[in-house]
């Protein structure tokens, strides 16, 4: 599949897990940042939406089905959400687990999860989580699968930051 098909299949979603956001919403591109894109939405509702996707650039184990895991960064100003961090691996994880996340080889925080989805525990560790994210240059998310299974998945960090501060001018 070639990278705009991708980050199609990424942007909707995005949209459809996140179902307060209708499919008639108006999504703008802001622009794409190397590894990272940058967009803002308009929901039918009013809300302004900015959030920034990356996908994997590796996963192991290689030759295990493993969905269409993105990662995302949301800006939310009305509910006075910022830097919301998901995961979404495109699999459901085993019940109980955590995501392990590490930048630069220095673990950080885990995440939590619920089904195909993981998520800081609080403001703060979002924040934290961010805050890493621009001094890094890559991250790896170490999951379990429902069905037990070690999963860990590569994300390039370049572009990551001049990404947030597009989202985040865009959502003042």
């Amino acid at each position: 599949m070639n990278k705009f098909m991708t980050w199609l299949w990424v942007a909707i979603s995005f949209v459809i897990l996140n179902s307060n956001i209708a499919m008639a919403d108006s999504r703008q591109l802001l622009s794409s940042f190397r590894d990272w894109d940058a967009f803002v939405l308009q929901t039918d509702a009013g809300e302004k939406v900015c959030y920034m996707i990356s996908v994997p650039k590796t996963r192991s184990p290689s030759n295990l089905r493993h969905g269409n895991p993105f990662v995302t960064i949301t800006h939310k100003p009305s509910r006075e959400i910022r830097n919301e961090f998901n995961f979404i691996a495109g699999y459901s994880f085993q019940r109980g687990s955590a995501v392990q996340v590490t930048i630069d080889n220095q673990r950080k925080n885990d995440l939590f999860t619920e089904q195909d989805g993981a998520w800081a525990y609080d403001s703060q560790q979002d924040d934290n989580l961010v805050a890493s994210m621009k001094r890094g240059n890559s991250m790896t998310l170490s999951a379990r699968s429902g069905r037990g299974n070690a999963t860990s998945y590569r994300f390039s960090l370049s572009g990551f930051t001049a990404a947030h501060n597009a989202i985040t001018n865009a959502c003042r």
